[in-house]
């Protein structure tokens, strides 16, 4: 079993306001998580227990019996109400404590204080799940483990901060040697780059002109597991667009997935690929999303996109979506009516793709239908009842390639803000004009998904997601 845990950035900024302070005392706090379950990984193989920030219990000062700066002991009058939220809502708790000494590691008080607690909760709460605690040193260093109902430690081996900026904590992040391959890259960037790349698990949905672009991209930058994701066969029409794909593959009928994964295989650099030939939607598939740091979406599946959007505010898993436009201008007046790129980051904090209209509820509802249903699909078809399939879209290399730059370069960013301007949330390139812009639209204030933080690292339920078919 392997245990991470993923922090909702503005969770980590509350958490080192309140247990870290001037006077160098230890303080606590509880930090309450849902939590995600993957039985098989689909990299290694093993099983992943991911804790996911949800809330914050404060602890203040008059609930504090002593503490020191090595110590602390506190009323758990507070502690008793955690164990009635997480047992009412099916949360785990995680013991928070600061160590304004700069010890990263429990130490032999924290291990006998912790395991008081541990009890209180198996105790009360009962269950077999972890819990688990987390300390936050001076200098904003990250130490965590898991307590499992036997009452025997496990560490977390990775901690997770996602929000403006996506950070990862991990040991030997900073005595990691660089690849030859990557030397340059590091010149630029320095070596914490390259280490987070290596230890990324990264899914591209989609593996057609963005998807294939943004995979090559991924693996030539470094990352060291990438998913792809598409049931799509290649055809003659994408060989001009389809990175890695040749005219042998389109007449055999190979899949997307499939012929891209040789392809980065064949890269050489070290570069852990693995497949799915299903829709996203599929239930293997978004298992395997339990296992990814980030989701590249390159899809233009509604139904795959209202599902990513869901995901990536339930599993604190950041999804980069992406799409390109083009229509040829109707009176041939102009060659061109609209030629234009979009990146949207869709995460907790951020407006999601609903209540930008990115998505459509109707063809959502018609690409599900097709698939479980294509005779019904058909029928409705004949009826007027469904829209029905469009044109081709139009679509040019050059342009599907840059959408996909724009997006890798945006997680360069997050990872080491070399952007003055800050962070992409929503920007839209039109290629035509030669500008870019970064329109600003609220959530909906009834918008179950980016209108509250409800469903922000909730993790599993049942229904998945919290969607009735």
């Amino acid at each position: 079993m392997r245990y991470t845990l993923t922090l909702q950035e503005h969770h980590l900024t509350e958490l080192k306001q309140l247990v870290l302070k001037p006077d160098g005392y230890e303080r606590p706090a509880i930090l309450m998580c849902g939590f995600s379950e993957a039985s098989n990984d689909i990299w290694d193989g093993g099983s992943e227990m991911r804790f996911l920030s949800k809330e914050i219990i404060p602890i203040p000062d008059n609930q504090i019996n002593s503490h020191t700066s090595a110590m602390v002991n506190w009323d758990t009058a507070i502690f008793r109400k955690a164990m009635k939220r997480a047992k009412e809502n099916n949360l785990r708790i995680c013991l928070v404590h600061s160590h304004p000494e700069g010890h990263e590691q429990f130490s032999e008080i924290d291990d006998k204080h912790e395991k008081e607690l541990f009890e209180m909760i198996y105790s009360r709460n009962g269950g077999i799940l972890p819990n688990l605690s987390l300390i936050i040193t001076c200098s904003g260093v990250l130490t965590a483990r898991a307590c499992t109902s036997n009452l025997v430690y496990h560490q977390i081996d990775f901690i997770r901060v996602m929000g403006s900026r996506y950070n990862f904590y991990y040991k030997g992040k900073y005595t990691v040697i660089a690849k030859e391959e990557f030397s340059r890259q590091q010149l630029a960037f320095g070596p914490s780059l390259n280490a987070d790349l290596s230890k990324l698990r990264i899914a591209v949905v989609g593996n057609g002109a963005t998807g294939s672009a943004t995979a090559h991209l991924l693996a030539r930058l470094g990352v060291g597991q990438i998913l792809l994701v598409d049931k799509d066969l290649v055809e003659r029409s994408n060989l001009s667009r389809l990175h890695g794909a040749t005219s042998s593959d389109a007449d055999l009928g190979k899949s997307k997935a499939a012929v891209l994964a040789k392809f980065l295989a064949n890269i050489g650099i070290g570069c852990r690929i693995r497949k799915i030939e299903e829709w996203v939607v599929n239930a293997q598939v978004r298992d395997a999303l339990k296992t990814c740091d980030i989701i590249f979406s390159c899809t233009d599946d509604n139904s795959g996109r209202i599902l990513m959007n869901r995901f990536a505010h339930f599993f604190l898993v950041p999804v980069i979506d992406m799409g390109i436009v083009i229509d040829p201008a109707k009176d041939r007046k102009e060659q061109l009516e609209t030629l234009q790129g979009r990146v949207t980051i869709v995460q907790p904090g951020n407006t999601c793709l609903l209540c930008r209209n990115i998505v459509n509820r109707q063809l959502a509802r018609e690409e599900d239908l097709k698939r479980n249903d294509p005779v019904g699909y058909l029928r409705q078809k004949e009826e007027a009842y469904v829209i029905g399939e469009n044109n081709p879209s139009p679509a040019v290399i050059t342009f599907t390639s840059e959408v996909a730059t724009m997006a890798v370069n945006e997680l360069i960013n997050r990872l080491t803000g070399f952007k003055t301007n800050g962070v992409e949330k929503h920007i839209i390139r039109f290629f035509d004009k030669g500008i870019d812009r970064r329109p600003h639209i609220s959530p909906d204030e009834d918008c179950p998904i980016c209108g509250s933080d409800e469903y922000w690292g909730r993790g599993d339920m049942t229904p998945f997601l919290d969607q009735i078919n």
